[in-house]
């Protein structure tokens, strides 16, 4: 059964509140959730405790993400003590992904909470007709997260809770020992089944509902204890699974789109489409890449227009010392960011004959790469953050194009962007950039470090990927957006 929930007509931004339905995996979640007294189950005759941790887990797109944050809202609109926490990779996925989506916090009640700003310190949200608040923490940044230290804090929202720092998740728990009625509710797509938050909380709540046979035996699986086998669980603790499937708002044809999103058999397709845990095999880009991204970038349509429209361009630097390379890579991108192009790439040795090549040498090659390219709309010029003399340097040579860091994204978080980017056929190459495409289809993990840490062994390859990777962040965000709208 599909119900609508009945939301305010426009947002605090003015937006108008886009329709939510309400199916009965939703409202099941949300009952749970609610649940800060515990009830007694006429049905098994048992009392069930209060909810303490609500898991969901599963692909993209199933509703999990909105269906937490109304849960939240129950709870901190029943909460007595002032504090609740919203937490995520940083204050941009917090604003993006839980404030003001389109089903955001501030969009779907935005008589209830207002964004403020601390006198010192950065921004919260108030509760309306309350002196209750939202403190807000980007987990990446153990100075960002410490605020919430000391703090007596209820309700915690925790997005993409596999990717959190593992001692804020501890603490996170800890500030809520001393409030009447905690909750902690967790989101994440599918992981490493050896992750800690399985081991230390997820594997050890009651599943609620259905969930794939190997997660259910990954949770379900006994322990030796005083001799015998048990299945330890913590009173409270709750787990539900959610796929396409529990996306209301999902047509037909929108569900199968998704099911082709990456190939079958790769950790993107076995997490993110299936919902279930998997590993990463050696190779990072591999499966998602084939060799039609090679193209010809300046080539012409059949009215003469250009096939590959390029509106603005990047340049990603990597200097090298004693390692492998020094390389400039020129990117491109269309005015919506719907493609991201590599169109030219000059590497070239940090050692001559023997012989160190200078700042001033490079600074040469640099000159000789930027003419070669001059009347394009270049942005500017990204180096490698940890260059900072020669990135000053740089920028009293008055080249003629801003120089700045690149945005120092991790490479988790830029190895997911290309291979989103490589999966749509979003990342294309041009024919001379063969270096590039080598450097990429090459990528493997670091032996014993699958899915955290890449391979560097000095050698071009990596210096090519970071060259180009740090053209892409600076507008990372600007890709990521318009892959999420390609998806439904």
């Amino acid at each position: 059964m599909v119900t609508m929930m009945e939301l305010a007509q426009t947002s605090s931004t003015g937006r108008p509140t886009p329709e939510l339905l309400l199916n009965d995996k939703i409202q099941s979640a949300l009952a749970w959730i609610s649940n800060d007294e515990g009830f007694f189950d006429g049905f098994t005759n048992r009392w069930i405790p209060e909810t303490r941790v609500f898991v969901m887990e599963g692909t993209i797109r199933s509703s999990k993400t909105v269906t937490a944050i109304i849960g939240f809202h129950y709870r901190v609109q029943r909460q007595t003590a002032k504090l609740a926490l919203i937490a995520a990779k940083d204050y941009d996925a917090i604003n993006d992904n839980i404030l003001n989506s389109d089903f955001g916090l501030l969009i779907m009640f935005p008589d209830k909470y207002k964004l403020q700003k601390d006198e010192i310190g950065g921004y919260y949200i108030a509760v309306a007709g309350s002196d209750k608040k939202i403190l807000l923490a980007g987990y990446s940044d153990a100075a960002k997260w410490k605020k919430i230290l000391g703090k007596d804090i209820e309700t915690i929202l925790i997005d993409e809770v596999n990717i959190a720092d593992e001692l804020f998740v501890k603490e996170s728990f800890a500030r809520q020992a001393a409030t009447d009625h905690p909750i902690s509710i967790m989101t994440l797509n599918g992981d490493d089944p050896n992750h800690v938050i399985y081991q230390d909380i997820i594997n050890k709540c009651i599943i609620i509902g259905d969930a794939p046979a190997s997660i259910v035996a990954e949770m379900d699986k006994p322990i030796i204890a005083e001799g015998r086998r048990v299945v330890v669980k913590k009173k409270g603790y709750y787990y539900t699974h959610w796929t396409f499937n529990d996306n209301p708002k999902l047509t037909v044809q929108q569900r199968r789109n998704m099911q082709t999103l990456f190939p079958v058999g790769s950790y993107y397709h076995k997490t993110r489409v299936l919902g279930e845990r998997g590993v990463w095999g050696t190779m990072i880009y591999a499966d998602y890449m084939t060799e039609d991204i090679l193209v010809d970038i300046h080539a012409l349509d059949e009215n003469n227009r250009p096939k590959y429209p390029i509106a603005k361009y990047t340049i990603g630097v990597d200097i090298a010392e004693a390692r492998a390379a020094n390389v400039f890579a020129l990117l491109g991108f269309d005015r919506d960011y719907k493609y991201c192009y590599i169109v030219d790439l000059l590497v070239f040795k940090s050692n001559e004959g023997g012989k160190s090549v200078g700042y001033a040498k490079k600074t040469e090659m640099l000159r000789a790469f930027l003419a070669k390219h001059q009347g394009k709309p270049i942005e500017g010029i990204y180096v490698d953050s940890a260059e900072g003399n020669y990135i000053k340097d740089l920028q009293a040579y008055s080249l003629g194009f801003p120089v700045t860091e690149c945005y120092k994204a991790t490479i988790l978080e830029r190895i997911h962007l290309n291979v989103m980017l490589f999966t749509r056929r979003r990342l294309l190459m041009d024919a001379s950039c063969l270096q590039a495409y080598q450097a990429f289809v090459s990528s493997v993990w670091k032996k014993g470090r699958e899915g955290k840490e890449r391979e560097d062994n000095n050698l071009p390859m990596n210096d090519i990927m970071d060259a180009v990777e740090y053209g892409q962040t600076r507008h990372m965000n600007a890709l990521l957006a318009a892959l999420k709208r390609m998806v439904v």
